[in-house]
């Protein structure tokens, strides 16, 4: 039931609260998409229902993008968190996730199939945040797009910093660039699921 439910609201998001984005974010996409060698076209809509930019679909993927990105975030940053999403396609990502979604449903019993899918969805995060890096060319710029982006969701950027510093995703994620880049590897992840 959770599952279908699921399925349900991303069909509704799809549908309700979205408006065409800007000609040229949707050139953005062309071009970035073209970058990462993701032949397919993919859509992009401004969103009242999403708070983060987010992809739905396999076959015709959309991207939603909140307004409040557009209006709040520097083209750079809007460009790299671009390619993050344009790399969850390039991936098959959704895909894949819908595939562990019902792996997780069958087996929700599992406290190992919970660990597993943690660990999968944290790795999937890594690998796209690699390829965004590849195209937008900085890692601390990415970083700061994704942290700004958290400000913009929360409301203040005190409160991103303290649910940061919890040791959630977001901190993970900006610490794995920060140092990547003082590291110097300039390469992304080269997996068998980039």
């Amino acid at each position: 039931l959770k599952l279908a439910l699921g399925l349900f609201g991303v069909w509704r998001l799809r549908r309700r609260g979205i408006a065409e984005a800007p000609g040229e974010w949707r050139a953005a996409v062309r071009r970035i998409a073209e970058q990462l060698q993701v032949r397919r076209a993919i859509g992009l809509v401004e969103s009242a229902a999403v708070e983060v930019p987010t992809v739905i679909g396999w076959l015709r993927p959309v991207i939603l993008l909140p307004a409040s990105t557009v209006l709040q975030l520097s083209p750079a940053q809007l460009e790299a968190l671009l390619a993050h999403e344009i790399a969850h396609i390039r991936r098959h990502d959704y895909l894949v996730n819908l595939m562990q979604s019902v792996v997780e449903t069958l087996l929700f019993y599992h406290p190992a199939v919970w660990w597993v899918g943690r660990a999968l969805r944290v790795e999937r995060e890594h690998c796209c945040d690699d390829l965004a890096v590849s195209v937008c060319g900085d890692a601390a710029g990415y970083a700061r797009a994704l942290t700004r982006l958290e400000e913009i969701r929360n409301g203040a950027p005190s409160l991103a910093l303290a649910l940061g510093a919890d040791g959630g995703s977001l901190l993970g994620r900006v610490r794995r660039l920060l140092l990547r880049e003082s590291v110097g590897t300039a390469s992304p992840r080269t997996s068998w699921l980039a």
